[in-house]
């Protein structure tokens, strides 16, 4: 009972910090219309709309708990499915234009006209929320993921519905508890310059999914070129306001995408080797340490660490000092042997990745977003 008590403990919050991890981003416009367009109503109809929302995500969770108690999938799994990842991208696109077309980024208005209730729109915001958050897995969620798969059904289930609970809840709370929300201007230009940058952090979503269908010699040219876009517009709002806050929000905007655009330049990283079948047995009979690194075209997260930690200078130095050979198993399509590689190490969730001894044995677990401090001191503890 302590154990359920604790990991639910745990669960909840992996579900609160799921909301700030690099995954979830495209889904923010959603939810921030979402809230936006419950706000104005008085507070019964916001309480509907929080349980509604709350609800949504729920009942997400409680699907793929379901499917990851009774048929083993694996999290992330609907990401491996080509089919999902280009109805995702289309939709992201579209919802993009609409949004510099002056349209409510909502979700499609079949969602709007189901004729259970005025929130059904909060809920599916809810369930998409739970969609997104699933290609990557964020902090406590690996420990408390890799603990519930020991236990029964019922214990899985427990665990995903406080992962839901946890996902939904700051947004609950906005909902109940509007605060400085409630009066923040619904018009004026700085809303709609608002309203135009989460266009393009729909149309980042859909080039960051869209990619698992473009040749990778392209990708950093279709960066480039949105990077591009995001700049040309904000030089305009620059150039165009006329109140300081315009011009702070288009500057800040700049900074951000020059920054976000020198992370996509190619630059050092770990000396990756392509995982085979055979390459991980003959790496251990070197008797030299191995970097397993489980990943994805469409996990953000995993893209992040390699533009950050796997690309640090110190990290680069410790591998080479230990003689480190590191190899990258790509998750990005379904592959029974690569699933079973990842859990016999005890991942369950992207990112992940284990760092192996010469001798044979597992010394370290990497579970989701990790420093490259960390990495480096476990590369030197290696030593000792």
């Amino acid at each position: 009972m302590k154990e359920l008590f604790g990991y639910s403990f745990l669960a909840f919050w992996a579900g609160v910090l799921l909301n700030f991890v690099p995954c979830v981003l495209p889904v923010i416009p959603f939810k921030v219309q979402a809230v936006l367009r419950e706000l104005k109503g008085d507070i019964s109809s916001r309480i509907l709309a929080a349980a509604a929302l709350l609800a949504g995500s729920i009942s997400f969770f409680l699907l793929i708990g379901g499917a990851t108690a009774y048929l083993g999938l694996m999290w992330g799994v609907l990401f491996q499915s080509k089919l999902f990842l280009a109805a995702l991208t289309t939709f992201f696109f579209f919802a993009g234009i609409a949004t510099f077309a002056d349209w409510s980024v909502r979700l499609p208005q079949l969602v709007y006209r189901v004729p259970i209730h005025r929130h059904t729109g909060a809920f599916f915001t809810g369930a998409f929320a739970g969609i997104l958050s699933t290609p990557c897995s964020g902090p406590f969620l690996g420990s408390v993921l890799a603990f519930a798969l020991t236990q029964g059904p019922v214990f899985i289930l427990m665990i995903f519905v406080w992962i839901g609970c946890g996902l939904a809840i700051p947004y609950v709370l906005v909902l109940l508890w509007p605060g400085l929300l409630t009066r923040m201007p619904s018009t004026g230009a700085l809303t709609m310059q608002i309203k135009q940058l989460l266009g393009f952090v729909l149309l980042a979503g859909a080039i960051f999914f869209g990619r698992v269908f473009i040749p990778d010699a392209w990708h950093f040219l279709l960066w480039s070129i949105f990077y591009a876009a995001v700049i040309i517009w904000a030089l305009y709002i620059f150039k165009r306001s006329e109140e300081w806050s315009g011009r702070i929000f288009s500057a800040g905007t700049m900074a951000l995408v020059l920054f976000l655009g020198v992370l996509t330049l190619p630059g050092n990283q770990l000396t990756w080797q392509e995982f085979t079948s055979e390459s991980l047995p003959n790496s251990l009979a070197s008797h030299r340490p191995v970097l397993l690194e489980f990943t994805a075209a469409w996990c953000l997260n995993c893209k992040v660490l390699e533009k950050t930690t796997y690309a640090d200078k110190t990290v680069i130095q410790a591998a080479k000092k230990i003689k480190l050979i590191p190899l990258r198993v790509d998750m990005t399509d379904v592959n029974a042997y690569h699933k079973a590689l990842l859990e016999e190490y005890g991942g369950t969730a992207l990112p992940f990745a284990v760092l192996i001894a010469g001798n044979g044995k597992v010394n370290h677990r990497f579970l989701g977003m990790f420093s490259a401090k960390t990495l480096e001191t476990a590369f030197y503890n290696l030593q000792k």
